[in-house]
């Protein structure tokens, strides 16, 4: 709880500071139309987003915090995107674990205020500089081709290393599932209808048009979302690289929701007459929303996995993003030569039931 309530101090004082550092800017004017913004990209004029001469420049505020601003080219303006950046938030959010399903780094409550303001600015800065609506997608997606690709393993030192947003704007970049999960955090918050779309070796993010364009698009729940590439440039909506056509497509929705990491230990006394054993779980949610009434169920399961020898259950508590709970299940009998398991099940209101299990024991 103590680390949740550090967690959450640090996000709020790097967003009141951050307040007074965000400001992106177009170096050309526009024409000073003020056009509502579409829930959904009108496909029947989308073209190449071409991204070019980008450019990060970066200037120390602080002890640990710096003012950082991108720069890039599209559709005839020079764009840029200033960002305070604080190393304390990053070292915190490298802390937190990587167990857990890539819609809930895109989805993660704790960078709210970093996605409402890039996404209320660049929405700002199209209407002021008269960017056509069908455009503003684009606008969004050649900030984040912009940055550089990175693989996990140079960067990171792991095969696999998914980068919330704002780890992903502290480096600078990162590889295909990084600028996914920043490209639909920000379209998500734009209003946009947007999906991840993961592929053996590879991540995009799949868009709802309406008209809808020619192109790859892939099905899901009566909706059709189209391919757009996040990483280099010259991709139109539709377009997929020829080396992924013949890959098979997961669709992957975006959406607030709990998921909890189980873990137990367990400690067993026991005599020719009966074993006693303790357990103690630890639950974990590493989800973007409140895993509301959640038991914790924990028994000796006997060897035809129907039977318990003892069991016991937790009373029900709500569990906050990245705040852990722990149950400790005391004195669980089991009788003398008799085999079992330690299982542990977790419930909740809103929430996919989860499991784990010890190997079989014979006392």
């Amino acid at each position: 709880m103590k680390a949740r309530t550090k967690l959450i101090f640090l996000f709020l004082l790097v967003y009141l500071a951050g307040v007074l550092f965000f400001w992106p800017f177009s170096e050309v004017s526009g024409d000073s139309g003020n056009k509502g913004l579409q829930k959904n990209l009108p496909g029947a004029e989308t073209k190449n987003l071409e991204p070019s001469s980008s450019l990060v420049s970066e200037e120390s505020v602080a002890p640990g915090k710096s003012s950082r601003t991108y720069s890039w080219n599209y559709e005839g303006y020079r764009w840029h995107l200033t960002l305070l950046l604080d190393d304390k938030l990053y070292d915190a959010y490298k802390s937190r674990t990587r167990k857990r399903e890539y819609d809930l780094f895109a989805s993660d409550p704790y960078d709210d205020w970093l996605i409402k303001n890039i996404a209320d600015t660049l929405i700002s800065l199209s209407k002021e500089y008269g960017l056509e609506e069908n455009k503003v997608p684009g606008l969004c997606v050649s900030f984040i081709q912009s940055l550089n690709y990175t693989s996990d393993v140079a960067s990171s030192g792991y095969d696999q290393y998914p980068r919330f947003p704002y780890e992903t704007l502290y480096d600078n970049g990162g590889d295909c599932e990084d600028t996914s999960i920043l490209s639909v955090a920000i379209l998500q918050e734009m209003g946009y209808d947007v999906v991840l779309l993961e592929l053996p070796e590879h991540m995009a993010l799949g868009i709802k048009c309406d008209p809808e364009p020619k192109g790859r698009n892939f099905e899901y729940k009566n909706n059709h979302y189209y391919y757009l590439e996040t990483t280099g440039s010259n991709w139109q909506i539709g377009e997929m690289p020829d080396e992924y056509k013949d890959e098979p497509v997961q669709v992957i929705p975006v959406y607030r929701r709990p998921l909890v990491n189980l873990d137990f230990n367990a400690q067993c006394e026991y005599s020719q007459k009966e074993g006693v054993v303790d357990v103690n779980v630890t639950l974990r949610n590493v989800g973007s929303e409140i895993a509301e009434d959640t038991t914790i169920y924990v028994a000796l399961q006997a060897d035809d996995e129907i039977r318990a020898w003892d069991q016991v259950e937790s009373d029900p508590v709500n569990v906050e993003p990245e705040e852990s709970y722990q149950f400790i299940a005391k004195g669980l009998r089991v009788p003398g030569g008799k085999t079992f398991r330690v299982y542990v099940r977790a419930i909740g209101e809103n929430l996919f039931s989860e499991e784990i299990m010890s190997e079989w024991v014979s006392i």
